[in-house]
């Protein structure tokens, strides 16, 4: 946490990218098993960086997976399960994914229109989602449900973290390309360009 943002810092792909993530403060380390991800992890990738990496909690981060999938990749011990969905997701497949990762694990990155995720009928059920539109409806999002945990994503890098923050009133805050040298490998002056940025709110 960093100046009580929570941070989340996704696309890790190495161990050094993870110890200088952790070492800024993040929360939280994202971990792609997206196959259209050019930051895709393979299990056992992810399983012979797991010993080194540090004590920071972790996401496997997916799209859509069959159950038996997430349940496999869930089993590798992560904190937190993150699906990436689009509007044709319906309440059965949430239903199998909180089933298989566990709902408190389940956090979803809907992509869907703000109206039509604001009133989507399966949401009371989900604990944790990531919105990466226009700040007016992040608050609108938020307000609206306000028992869940939001988590402002997409498009936010140091120079931009401050405004979108103070935009916002976004506690949680989830970095990936943003803080890239090239997909997949993080940039240690970025890194610390956020970390300056977000000790300035």
């Amino acid at each position: 946490m960093i100046n009580g943002i929570t941070l989340k810092i996704c696309g890790i792909c190495s161990v050094n990218d993870a110890v200088a993530a952790a070492g800024i403060g993040a929360d939280y380390l994202g971990f792609h098993f997206r196959t259209d991800s050019p930051r895709h992890l393979s299990e056992g990738k992810y399983q012979r960086m797991a010993g080194g990496l540090p004590l920071t909690k972790r996401v496997a981060v997916l799209a859509e997976p069959a159950p038996a999938d997430l349940a496999r990749i869930a089993r590798l011990g992560f904190d937190a399960v993150q699906i990436h969905c689009g509007p044709a997701t319906t309440g059965e497949q949430l239903n199998q994914w909180a089933e298989a990762a566990g709902k408190s694990q389940l956090w979803l990155a809907p992509h869907f229109a703000p109206e039509s995720l604001l009133h989507a009928p399966w949401l009371e059920s989900v604990n944790t989602l990531l919105f990466g539109g226009a700040a007016s409806d992040f608050k609108r999002l938020a307000q609206a449900h306000p028992g869940k945990t939001w988590i402002l994503s997409g498009a936010l890098h140091p120079d931009n973290i401050v405004a979108a923050v103070n935009a916002t009133d976004a506690l949680f805050v989830d970095l990936g390309a943003g803080v890239e040298e090239s997909p997949g490998v993080m940039s240690q002056e970025k890194l610390f360009a956020l970390w300056r940025a977000l000790e300035r709110l």
